[in-house]
């Protein structure tokens, strides 16, 4: 249980890689006034985390619903996957934040707050397409038992307890390692995506043609 605790811990981290998101959560916030900082992330995080969780819970569930079968989601998702970290490994992290989402806001409300913590920060920054496909996956209903899905839930809140701590401490995280520092952690970061994504590829296809 241990050693499926780690794994999937390190698996989660590498998908959802806090530090990765350091630039666009800087650029999304960039007009947020200090104080509201803190309270945006406890609730961009929170947000997220339910999400993820509600998948965890219905989302296996809604793919039976639908008809479609574990292998192809897992073939799927891998290949969605593979892209976002081919994405991670080739492309800077600050020209993603600088190439999406422009629109300039020059003052904040409460609701425009409520507004930025759903869209984009908590989804799809925090709880995009690519963490969502691993969280199905990591709980498959028939390969994990309710005790390594309960685990693999609690590693998902670890990551997001410590995801808000990076979130906190963003404006420190860019004048301590920079921007390149930032870019190297995430090209890292994909490459082992990149390997955890082909192996979901090739289970899903042992498991549709050869199971």
């Amino acid at each position: 249980m241990l050693d499926h605790a780690f794994l999937h811990f390190v698996n989660l981290l590498v998908v959802f890689n806090p530090p990765g998101i350091v630039p666009q959560y800087l650029y999304f916030t960039r007009h947020v006034p200090p104080e509201a900082k803190t309270r945006l992330a406890l609730r961009c995080v929170l947000i997220a985390t339910t999400v993820l969780v509600a998948f965890i819970i219905l989302g296996q569930l809604l793919l039976e619903a639908l008809g479609i079968g574990f292998p192809a989601f897992s073939i799927a998702g891998g290949i969605i996957l593979l892209v976002i970290s081919l994405r991670m490994i080739l492309e800077s992290v600050s020209e993603t934040a600088s190439g999406e989402y422009k629109d300039e806001v020059a003052e904040w409300s409460s609701s425009s707050l409520k507004a930025l913590a759903v869209f984009p920060l908590a989804t799809p920054l925090l709880a995009g397409p690519g963490g969502i496909l691993v969280v199905v996956l990591l709980t498959d209903n028939y390969k994990y038992g309710i005790p390594e899905q309960a685990v693999t839930t609690l590693m998902l809140l670890v990551v997001m307890v410590f995801t808000y701590l990076v979130l906190l401490t963003a404006d420190k995280i860019r004048r301590t390692v920079g921007i390149t520092g930032i870019n190297m952690m995430s090209r890292v970061s994909g490459l082992i995506l990149a390997a955890l994504s082909v192996e979901t590829i090739l289970d899903g296809i042992t498991d549709r043609f050869f199971a």
